[in-house]
């Protein structure tokens, strides 16, 4: 138990000392507290989750305890706009965040704050590039929630994560995915992003903020891809 603690000590130690600004991939999810979907017709659900079915890497099916009807359903990820989904403990641990840094502050779309503070993750439908000549309509996370109101950076289900930390046999994700999609206010389509092609991709990507393109195209790096997110939120007009 003493060195269970002692583990459990060490995770939080570590990340809280890398001060992420995105949120980590979705890892699990709680039963006992509240999740809220909103679905596209416009009708809310209020209750929890109790199982969720995955098909290479997608969501297929959700489970789910509807408070108010007093009823379990069956809801496809189709019909669902967005959700604010509540972490499991070992998740939230993960996703712990270091609530002094500057990146982690600032609010600039309609999404709730109320949940966000309450640590839930942010998950909503949308239209995804899959391949060069297929679109198809996902439910993916958010994860820039606070800064997403120019550009929104979903997750990457298929990614591999570029680097990790091991404590006490367990593997605590320490680093950037090696992709993302993102997908720009007024767009409709999320685009994916790669580790490999990204200082190729840069000026094609983000021709309308040269100001922006001058500060990292010189010599783009992977690992300052949340700062540079965060740049275009704050800087490119």
């Amino acid at each position: 138990m003493k060195q269970f603690l002692l583990t459990m000590a060490l995770i939080a130690f570590l990340v809280s000392a890398q001060a992420q600004t995105f949120s980590p991939a979705f890892h699990g999810f709680s039963k006992k507290k509240t999740t809220y979907i909103t679905k596209k017709d416009g009708t809310e659900l209020t209750g929890r989750l109790k199982s969720l079915s995955w098909k290479k890497g997608l969501i297929k099916e959700i489970k789910f305890e509807d408070i108010e009807a007093g009823k379990k359903v069956k809801i496809k990820p189709e019909d669902i706009d967005h959700m604010y989904v509540p972490p499991s403990a070992m998740a939230k641990l993960a996703q712990k965040m270091d609530a002094a840094t500057d990146l982690t502050k600032i609010r600039d779309n309609e999404l709730s704050s109320e949940h966000l503070e309450d640590g839930y993750l942010y998950m909503e439908s949308s239209k995804v590039q899959i391949k060069k000549k297929k679109v198809m309509d996902c439910m993916l996370q958010v994860v820039n929630p606070t800064f997403s109101g120019k550009i929104k950076v979903y997750n990457d289900p298929f990614a591999k994560e570029s680097a990790a930390i091991g404590v006490g046999g367990m593997t605590l994700a320490g680093g950037l995915d090696k992709s993302y999609y993102i997908k720009k206010e007024g767009e409709t389509i999320a685009k994916k992003i790669r580790k490999k092609d990204y200082k190729k991709d840069m000026a094609e990507l983000f021709p309308e903020c040269p100001e922006l393109l001058s500060k990292y195209a010189a010599n783009p790096d992977w690992s300052e891809f949340e700062k540079f997110i965060y740049d275009y939120s704050t800087m490119c007009k």
